[in-house]
């Protein structure tokens, strides 16, 4: 099956169902449907055809939705261009996607989108169409560009009969979205996510967590990931469930939204729990609708999940995923587990998967040992778009995607993940996980957020540096030795932090991951001597 059938189905199931919400924007399945025949239609009369890439420069709403699944219905890709990116980020996924077609909002949170459009053309030429969904003003300030209308329009007769000839070469191996992997260690490579993968990914998503058309999931996270693009767009798109749409995460907004709209499902960061818990009226907010809250994308503080318990009277679900998989693969069961459970494990595979743990040889290892976490699953990529070389590094001849996380399974199958395979340091020949080291630290009450690293020593080879921002308002102010004593107290003395650093902020991705990569050139341009 392809997206736009499952589409078709819900719509002639239920056409006056809401199925997306966008500030006053009510959207039901039969006009989900017929705003994507008409952007469908309209891209294969501009030119854009089977196995064409689409970029979509732009945010959360309802028009990228109709984008993304009418390139898809096509044979073509969706492939979304982040709206915090500059000009060599955007340049480098258009580019780097052999994109032909561009659609772009003039701008965003500051951003002027339309500038950098002009500025990254010249480095990208296979770009044919330009629409810009703005203004006449706005149109005219990128040569050539098309107004809104020539995407969103009412095709014709002709139009449409074309439209159905050419849905008719597609097949469910077709890319239909190609996300960019963050990058937070490295170069961006864009993940080819099929019909296949999406739809597969989707059915265990909602056998494991009991999500259902009934449901109301609220997506206030970006749509240039998995956790946007496709645990939130191509779940309640599977399920038939409602999608209610925020530009952005405000947590003041977020819980009225929740309250308005009668949520029933989160799916955000750990730091967007703790800023909406820290909301000074929190509790005047009715948030007895959310049977579900996922949190995912970086390790969570048991003491977040006490919290949200207490706030919200449901614990955290666990997961695990990344844009290879489509999305979270694994997920934790409030309703079974323990506390202990919830807060260390990412829970067990869903429907659909089969998770390894894999020694250096590439043997499987019993649960309770040490090894990298190998997936393998319909849910998993075709490969990384252009790079063979890199595709062959983690997709190898025994059919599973070698993650590159090393974690360890239990008996019940629940997975426990002990951080990146590239993030390990050694320590005077014992190996240091962050993760670990990082939760430790996260559960003092003077931490808002911390980061761990290894760094060169001369006589221990290497040794932790946490990074660390303080908790405002905390009394009294955390220090160095403060922290030492307190991973002291928890931790074997090897994995305590040798230095430790405090910082204002720390640099994060889009999807609230502490970008590592740029903790690392900063110990880089401090020389051999760093440590």
């Amino acid at each position: 099956m392809l997206l736009h059938e499952v589409l078709e189905v819900h719509a002639e199931a239920h056409p006056d169902k809401e199925a997306i919400v966008f500030h006053d924007q009510r959207i039901t399945y039969r006009e989900y449907l017929e705003n994507v025949n008409r952007v469908a239609a309209n891209l294969n009369r501009l030119g854009v055809k089977r196995g064409d890439k689409v970029a979509l420069y732009m945010g959360n709403s309802p028009r990228y939705a109709f984008c993304y699944i009418a390139a898809a219905s096509l044979g073509a890709c969706a492939v979304p261009v982040s709206v915090r990116f500059g000009e060599l980020e955007a340049g480098f996924i258009v580019n780097n996607s052999d994109s032909s077609f561009l659609a772009a909002v003039p701008g965003a949170a500051g951003i002027d989108f339309l500038d950098i459009v002009n500025k990254i053309m010249p480095s990208c030429p296979l770009v044919k169409t330009i629409v810009v969904i703005g203004e006449p003003s706005e149109v005219d300030r990128v040569p050539g560009a098309l107004p809104a209308g020539e995407l969103f329009g009412e095709p014709g007769p002709a139009d449409m009969e074309a439209l159905a000839s050419a849905r008719g070469a597609v097949r469910e191996d077709d890319t239909a979205f190609m996300v960019y992997t963050s990058g937070t260690t490295g170069v961006p490579k864009g993940a080819e996510l099929t019909h296949k993968n999406l739809l597969s990914y989707a059915r265990g998503q909602l056998s494991a967590t009991g999500v259902t058309g009934d449901d109301t999931l609220l997506l206030d996270i970006p749509v240039n990931h998995v956790g946007g693009g496709v645990m939130a767009i191509i779940a309640m798109l599977y399920g038939g469930g409602k999608l209610v749409m925020l530009d952005q995460f405000n947590p003041q907004e977020v819980l009225e939204t929740i309250q308005k709209e009668k949520v029933s499902v989160l799916g955000q960061v750990a730091a967007q729990y703790i800023l909406m818990m820290m909301v000074p009226d929190f509790d005047s907010y009715d948030l007895s609708s959310v049977k579900l809250a996922v949190v995912s994308a970086a390790p969570t503080p048991r003491e977040v999940f006490v919290q949200a318990k207490e706030k919200f009277g449901i614990y955290l679900t666990n997961g695990f995923g990344m844009s290879e998989t489509s999305g979270a693969i694994t997920f934790t069961r409030p309703a079974e587990n323990s506390l202990d459970v919830l807060s260390t494990s990412v829970g067990k595979a869903n429907e659909g998967v089969e998770i390894a743990i894999m020694n250096e040889e590439g043997m499987f290892l019993p649960p309770g040992e040490e090894g990298e976490i190998c997936i393998k699953s319909d849910a998993v990529m075709k490969g990384y778009y252009k790079r063979p070389d890199e595709t062959a590094l983690v997709m190898t001849g025994d059919g599973y995607l070698h993650t590159g996380d090393m974690g360890k399974l239990d008996e019940d199958g629940y997975l426990f993940i002990l951080g990146r395979k590239k993030e390990m340091y050694i320590r005077g020949g014992e190996n240091v996980y962050p993760p670990e080291v990082e939760e430790v630290i996260q559960s003092h009450p003077g931490v808002l957020f911390n980061a761990v690293i290894g760094v060169h020593d001369p006589v221990m080879g290497e040794v932790g540096r946490a990074y660390i921002v303080p908790m405002p308002g905390y009394e009294p102010v955390v220090t160095e030795e403060e922290i030492k004593r307190w991973c002291t107290e928890r931790l074997a003395r090897y994995k305590v932090p040798g230095q430790v650093v405090f910082r204002d902020a720390l640099p994060l991705s889009p999807l609230g991951k502490v970008m590592k990569k740029v903790l690392y050139e900063e110990v880089k341009g401090e020389g051999p001597a760093a440590g």
